[in-house]
């Protein structure tokens, strides 16, 4: 597509993340977040961890946690990691036609996912532009066919603490006493909403806060230390386990990289 030229775009929200742009290497990746990826110029395929089949298809829902491994064959994608509370996820999972070992694929709605994708891409919005397309195409334009999804506000609670404290090692136990609830009890309920353990979680964050210092002019060890890493090796683990690559991949592709975050 003409589009092939444009920087890539790595759009940095609260609730979601958002990156168009190609992929340039088959990912073998266990994600932070639930995701959806939707190809906007050829198929894609996957492949489940100690499974043989590989499968081909335009788009696909992945939960949280599960070892994949994704083979784009360079084409260009939108990558949407979603809301940490699941609310996108069991919407979308409904949109879905087809399933395979937790993953959810081929959208029903496809052609106007990919639509709204591409104009994303090749109108480069601005973050507030971006998120209100987006959100209405997760959130409100196909509503009637979600399920109802129940948050447990104590959850949602601890995900907001955790967002406020990624950058220091709050315990289980201070976590757990903030909501009234022994640690057994918050561990599963957390992991039931969420997909993924608290420490998983806090980890995925301090990715997101050290991208989005990065975007602001930050030096990439810099910004990974202030976000809680303890050190920019340690950064690029968990971002090469949970994304699949190397965070320069990523951030130094050849035709470039906007990030762009929200106005606070």
């Amino acid at each position: 597509m003409a589009g092939q030229s444009i920087r890539s775009l790595l759009y940095l929200w609260d609730k979601r993340t958002l990156y168009i742009g190609p992929l340039f290497e088959p990912l073998k990746l266990s994600q932070g977040a639930a995701t959806l990826i939707v190809a906007l110029d050829k198929p894609i395929s996957f492949s489940i961890d100690g499974e043989s089949d590989i499968t081909e298809c335009n788009c696909l829902l992945l939960p949280a946690g599960l070892g994949v491994t994704i083979d784009t064959g360079n084409a260009l994608v939108a990558n949407c990691n979603l809301d940490a509370l699941g609310a996108d996820f069991s919407g979308l999972s409904a949109l879905m036609q087809k399933t395979h070992s937790n993953i959810y694929y081929e959208l029903k709605q496809y052609c106007e996912f990919q639509h709204i994708f591409k104009t994303l891409y090749v109108q480069q919005l601005d973050s507030e532009s971006a998120y209100t397309l987006l959100d209405d195409l997760l959130e409100k334009r196909f509503k009637q066919f979600y399920p109802k999804h129940i948050i447990d506000k104590r959850v949602a609670q601890v995900v907001d603490k955790i967002k406020q404290t990624a950058d220091d090692n709050l315990s289980i136990d201070d976590l757990a006493r903030l909501v009234n609830l022994s640690v057994p009890r918050l561990v599963q309920l957390f992991k039931k909403q969420t997909g993924v353990p608290m420490r998983r979680y806090r980890l995925w964050h301090r990715l997101f806060i050290t991208a989005v210092e990065i975007a602001s002019g930050g030096n990439l060890t810099e910004a990974a230390i202030n976000a809680g890493f303890t050190d920019s090796a340690h950064f690029s683990h968990t971002f090469k386990a949970m994304f699949g690559m190397a965070p320069t991949t990523i951030l130094l592709q050849p035709k470039g990289l906007d990030i762009i975050t929200q106005h606070r």
